[in-house]
């Protein structure tokens, strides 16, 4: 398993992410309104990119820990299911809950938040993987 040290590392980053993208989104209301972002939509595709991120990455750990193909593809297979069902539930949810009235900009700075995410976890999880090989 991975130690404590080990763990920071590889969640840190991801951690930092959602606390700056947080206070930017904050902070830059008057900016967000100028580019047609409700601040909400912005605020809780974060949150919930966060969390699945999160989750999918303890999945993707998991993974490269695994000493069988099977296993590492089941729980790489399970990151990315995660990640896919969470987020087509999340947008059809809100889709249906604001009447087909949905903001653009908020979606399309998701859709940003959601490709910065998946760089930050990717990149920890490789630092991680040579770090734990070379120890």
């Amino acid at each position: 398993m991975i130690n404590k040290t080990g763990a920071k590392k590889l969640y840190l980053p991801l951690v930092i992410f959602f606390i700056v993208i947080n206070g930017f989104l904050i902070a830059g209301k008057s900016w967000l309104v100028k580019w047609n972002v409700d601040q909400t939509v912005a605020i809780t595709g974060n949150l919930v990119l966060f969390a699945v991120t999160f989750c999918s990455l303890f999945f993707y750990q998991r993974a490269m820990q695994h000493g069988s193909t099977a296993g590492f593809l089941r729980n790489t297979y399970s990151g990315i299911m995660l990640k896919l069902f969470v987020c087509m539930i999340v947008v059809l949810v809100y889709a249906l809950s604001v009447s087909g009235n949905v903001n653009q900009g908020g979606l399309f700075a998701c859709i940003f938040f959601y490709l910065l995410y998946a760089v930050i976890e990717m990149r920890s999880l490789l630092r991680w993987n040579k770090e734990r090989k070379n120890a």
